[in-house]
């Protein structure tokens, strides 16, 4: 049974985060960004883009992916997924 009150203040502190984590990444006005602030700081800190190669992305990314949907969350829309993975891609560490 979900408790929806702790889920809406999780929502609301998330969404204070979001604004903070967005502004340490890169590229911070774009799409990509402002998924990943969004999504990934659901369940922990931004990530930084550089932690991983572009390679590997796309595999953290998966892993995540079904977390999520084992946890509750729920899966990331396709129409955010890809310009999100692009984005990680695009500020990856070098291979």
């Amino acid at each position: 049974m979900i408790d929806w009150r702790a889920a809406c203040a999780l929502a609301l502190f998330m969404a204070a985060g979001s604004q903070e984590a967005s502004a340490a990444l890169p590229d911070t006005g774009s799409a990509g960004a402002a998924f990943v602030a969004g999504y990934c700081t659901q369940c922990h800190g931004a990530p930084s883009p550089s932690s991983h190669s572009a390679r590997e992305w796309a595999g953290v990314v998966e892993r995540m992916q079904n977390w999520r949907v084992t946890k509750g969350f729920g899966a990331i829309p396709d129409r955010d997924l890809g310009p999100l993975l692009d984005y990680l891609k695009r500020h990856g560490r070098a291979q």
